[in-house]
Parts: C-alpha cells; structure tokens; sequence
C-alpha cells in the first residue's frame, strides 16, 4: 500500500513538473511542443464538435508599428472501437483569422525589409485546415497507446504555392490512478520550408481534489494548453489557463518582392483567466480573457530566407468556446 501511494505521488510530482517545466521553456525554445486533450477513451462510438473565437487587441512591435487580430474556428471529431482493443477516429478543424496592421513609418519607407519597422503589410486574413486521423491500442486496464497523423494546410487567403505538412505522432496513457492520468509521446512534423521538427508531447488530467483539477487541452498540431479549474460544484468552474500557440504559413505572391510566396510565422504564450459553464454532461462553454505575452512574428522569403523577426508588447485577449458532444445524456 505504502509504495503505491508513493508511486502516485512521485507519478503526479512529475507529470506538474513536465507541464511547468514546459511552460516556462515556450517563450524562449526554439523547440516545440504539444499539448493534448486527455481522458479515459470510451469504448463507444461518440465524438463533439466545437466552436471558438478569439479576439486580440492592439499591440505594438519592437520596431513602433502596431496590429490586432481575431479569428474563428470550427473542429470536431469522431471515433469508436473496431475491435475489443482497437479504436479509430478521425478529428478536423478549420480556422479563420484575420490581421489589421497600422504601421508607424511613412508609406515606403523603409522600402524593403532589412530593419526593425515593417515595409508593408505582411500579411491579412490566414486560412488554416488540420486533418487528423487517429489510432488507439488498448494495453491492459490502465495502459493505451495513441498515434495520429497530423496534416495541416496554412497560407494567407489568396496563395497559390504549396502550404501543406504533415507528420506522425504517438503518446502512451497511463491511468495511475482513478483521479490521475498522465501521457507522454513525441510528434515529428515536416515545415514549410524548413527542417522537420521533432518535440516531446504530453497530456494530463489529475484530479486534486473534489473541486481542483488540472489537464491539458490541445490538438496534435504543436502548441496547447494546460488549465486549471476550481469549483466546488461542476456546473460553474473559474479556470486559469497558460500555454503556447503557433502557426507557420505561406503568404500570397501580391507582396514585395522580399516576401513574395513567402512565409509568415507567428507565436505567442497566452494566460488567461475565466469561467467554464457546464452546459450538460461533457458540453461545456468557457468565457477568457487575459494576455498573450512573449509574443514574436516573423517573414520569411519564398527560400526560407528571414526577412523580419520582432517581438510584440503583451496583447489583450478575449476567447469564448462552446463545445458540444455528439451523443446526449443517456445515450
């Protein structure tokens, strides 16, 4: 008894300490890394779908100029058993954001990149699609395995060049005890332009007390979040949420010539605090706001080639999400 309850305790210890750990490390790591939804699989055909919007408001960069974003996004999923110890699904989503830049220097000046004050608008509206079909192999009670192939298209709303990557993911579950489930894997993705990445992934669901939890919330594209929630009655929950966004995307040829067909990055480290309703069993709707701090973006030239890479002071946030599941109470 005595060394299950230490092997608990050091399970737990370390999984917090792998999802700080991480945090920390996502403003400044040029590595990436991803962050999951987690929980015991259903054995039963079921899946949700979601809905989000996100509004930024204005921001300065390093170099005096000055943007504000929002975006929408729609994704869902659905999966079930084929056999007694296999299950498939498939998840999708696709994302609409919108940029407004105001930039500080007179029309043409600078002319071309090459200083800390943008020439142009880098970009304007950007269309992402993730497509991601998935795998689960039953080990045993506690113990499953997920891979997953994550393919995703990006690019600014008029490109006509190649904005497609893809990889291939996998995390093992270990339900250590009722309350506590942690998973850990890595995922490799080939980039626009740029090397294939290969970064850690971990979930986690850990069920402190009867009215504090902390999990992590993501998809298998890289980034997500971790959230703690706390209330003593399920219906009504404050949340605090930290965590780290990315998106690499190839831009359109109306630009310079500098950044023709090039690429566009941006990432940030959002903290946000809120409320999550729960709606009816596994429907919930969250209501956040907060900051996204440690934010850079980046241009880069048709041959990988930085054009422009700056910082971004903090930047207010509202986000709202509903999410929704296919099969009803009793169902």
């Amino acid at each position: 008894m005595t060394r299950s309850i230490c092997q608990s305790v050091c399970a737990q210890w370390i999984a917090a300490s792998v999802v700080g750990f991480t945090l920390l490390l996502a403003p400044t790591a040029n590595a990436q890394f991803s962050m999951q939804n987690v929980g015991k699989t259903p054995f039963e055909w079921r899946g949700h779908v979601r809905g989000d919007f996100l509004m930024e408001f204005k921001t300065d960069t390093d170099g005096g100029d000055s943007f504000e974003s929002w975006s929408t996004a729609l994704s869902g999923g659905f999966g079930g058993p084929i056999n007694e110890s296999m299950l498939v699904g498939i998840e999708a989503g696709y994302r609409y954001a919108n940029y407004d830049f105001k930039l500080d220097g007179p029309p043409g000046v600078p002319s071309t990149y090459g200083s800390n004050k943008l020439p142009r608008k880098p970009w304007g509206s950007v269309n992402t699609l993730d497509i991601m079909p998935n795998t689960t192999i039953l080990i045993g009670n506690r113990f499953w395995f997920t891979a997953a192939v994550p393919i995703r298209f990006s690019a600014e709303t008029g490109s006509q060049r190649n904005a497609w990557v893809a990889g291939i993911s996998g995390v093992l579950h270990w339900q250590v005890t009722d309350n506590f489930l942690v998973g850990a894997g890595i995922g490799v993705t080939s980039e626009l332009e740029d090397n294939a990445q290969t970064f850690p992934i971990v979930s986690l669901d850990w069920q402190i007390t009867s009215a504090l939890e902390l999990k992590t919330e993501g998809n298998w594209m890289q980034g997500g979040n971790a959230v703690l929630l706390w209330g003593p009655n399920k219906a009504v929950r404050m949340t605090l949420t930290a965590g780290y966004e990315r998106n690499r995307f190839r831009l359109d040829d109306n630009g310079s010539v500098e950044d023709r067909n090039g690429y566009g990055e941006i990432t940030t480290v959002p903290i946000e605090i809120g409320l999550r309703l729960r709606l009816y069993h596994e429907a919930f709707f969250d209501f956040r706001f907060g900051l996204g701090v440690a934010g850079k973006f980046r241009v880069e030239s048709s041959s990988g080639q930085k054009l422009y890479n700056e910082k971004y002071d903090p930047a207010p946030r509202i986000g709202l999400s509903l999410v929704l599941p296919f099969n009803l109470p009793g169902g």
